[in-house]
């Protein structure tokens, strides 16, 4: 049996050719790939899904499993943030004592008196010795005075400073970095959508696909 010897160069021409051939019939047969859908259109998604939710309000705090069925929804529409586990972490479970305290009757006609405050749910999050303190200024008929003296007066900031020392009260003027309403969630999502478009990328569910970006949107929400 005799065997060809094929010159080196013969050969790195042919394995050239092999490998541009077969690169041109993969990206002849694959899908291209779908832009990512305007976040226009996300946001209305994410206001409608809390808005549907039964006794809901603008400015309510949200909750894990809320926003988990919100990303169902999103998937639905063609996306889902690539760090979605990431921003799930930074909402409060439905089992926290923020979260089960606010849902009861008094505790969300409590919630509504005090959501317009900036940084209300920080501050009720930070409080020394939180759960007896929070129970008694929901049950209290002027507690939410305490939040608004509190997150809006300079009286407040001092007090605020002066509650930083306590054992339980570390960095209590500072935002805890969680998410606990839909407007802070949106602008969450918006970063994230954000990254997606500059890298032209995009997470659908828990499976990654690559996808063109769209155009960048504000966002614009009702104040929370």
């Amino acid at each position: 049996m005799c065997f060809r010897v094929i010159p080196s160069r013969s050969l790195l021409k042919m394995l050239v050719g092999m490998a541009v051939a077969g690169a041109a019939a993969h990206a002849w047969g694959a899908t291209p790939p779908k832009p990512l859908p305007p976040f226009a259109e996300i946001q209305k998604a994410v206001l409608r899904h809390f808005r549907l939710l039964p006794d809901y309000k603008s400015g309510d705090l949200i909750s894990r499993s809320e926003v988990q069925r919100l990303f169902a929804g999103l998937e639905k529409i063609g996306w889902v943030p690539a760090d979605h586990q990431s921003i799930l972490k930074q909402v409060p479970t439905d089992e926290s004592f923020l979260a089960k305290e606010l849902r009861t009757q008094t505790g969300r006609e409590f919630m509504r008196q005090v959501a317009a405050f900036p940084d209300a749910y920080d501050r009720l999050s930070r409080l020394p010795y939180g759960k007896e303190t929070v129970r008694d200024l929901i049950d209290g008929a002027d507690g939410y005075k305490m939040v608004e003296y509190m997150t809006t007066t300079p009286g407040g900031e001092n007090m605020g400073k002066q509650l930083s020392n306590a054992p339980k009260g570390r960095n209590f003027n500072k935002e805890t970095g969680r998410i606990y309403t839909a407007k802070a969630l949106l602008e969450r999502l918006k970063t994230s959508y954000d990254s997606a478009a500059k890298d032209g990328t995009a997470k659908k569910g828990d499976g990654a696909s690559r996808k063109r970006s769209g155009p960048a949107t504000t966002v614009k929400t009702k104040p929370s």
